[in-house]
């Protein structure tokens, strides 16, 4: 009977640790919308997901992007940049609750310090909506990418409300990390070159996802702790 407690005390706090740290945020294989994508990816910063379709022959992209805001109430933002680069000069959908209904928005991010809300872009964007659900954000639409978009990025951020309005976002690694190349299948069709493997639901098996990897790793740690505490009983 010792030797069971002495061995079960550990064994409960070791799997308490392993709960404990194990991510909650919501990933392409957890998450559940109420709208059909072909593809989606896991973004790498802020636990962010893109759902999305392309349509190469009208260069459409659809996406449902989703990320938790830092505070409530607090924003999330999708955006592209035509020219490459990062948040200077990219053109973003930005959402936040109000009361009740979650809006969007257009704005031009013309200085680091300072965002123009604008009444449409330079490439179409249309079919704009949002949505909260256990304080995940997604913002829904429809964009046309300009012919030979091979430049085209796309930049993801998330940041508090302060007195009403969009508050600058923190400058911690992941939020400067928050930008990047478009998914495979829609950067290489926009620039009229043959597509690679991509996450897709009718393509090659995807990638492993950030959200696995992490829970993989804090899995192999506790194993490795339990057989510590088994040998050295």
């Amino acid at each position: 009977m010792a030797f069971h407690l002495h061995f079960t005390t550990p064994l409960l706090l070791l799997f308490s640790l392993f709960f404990f740290f194990t991510p909650s945020h919501s990933t392409c294989e957890t998450q559940k919308l109420n709208r059909k994508f072909d593809n989606c990816t896991d973004l790498p910063t802020l636990n962010a997901t893109l759902h999305y379709t392309y349509a190469a022959a009208n260069r459409t992209l659809t996406v449902a992007y989703s990320a938790t805001p830092p505070a409530s109430p607090g924003w999330v933002a999708w955006a592209l940049n035509l020219a490459g680069g990062g948040m200077l000069g990219s053109e973003a959908l930005i959402a936040w609750p109000v009361n009740s209904a979650v809006g969007v928005h257009r704005y031009n991010l013309t200085a680091y310090k300072k965002i123009d809300e604008v009444k449409n872009f330079t490439f179409e964007s249309w079919d704009l909506a949002a949505e909260q659900s256990n304080g995940v954000i997604t913002i829904f639409a429809a964009v046309k990418l300009p012919e030979h978009a091979a430049n085209v990025t796309q930049v993801w951020q998330v940041g508090p409300i302060v007195g009403g309005k969009v508050s600058i976002h923190a400058t911690d690694k992941a939020n400067l990390a928050s930008k990047g190349a478009l998914p495979p299948v829609v950067s290489a069709s926009s620039a009229d070159a043959p597509p690679t493997n991509s996450s897709s639901s009718g393509g090659a098996a995807p990638a492993p996802s950030s959200g696995a990897h992490q829970i993989g790793f804090y899995f192999s740690m506790v194993f490795a702790l339990i057989v510590g505490a088994v040998v050295s009983l």
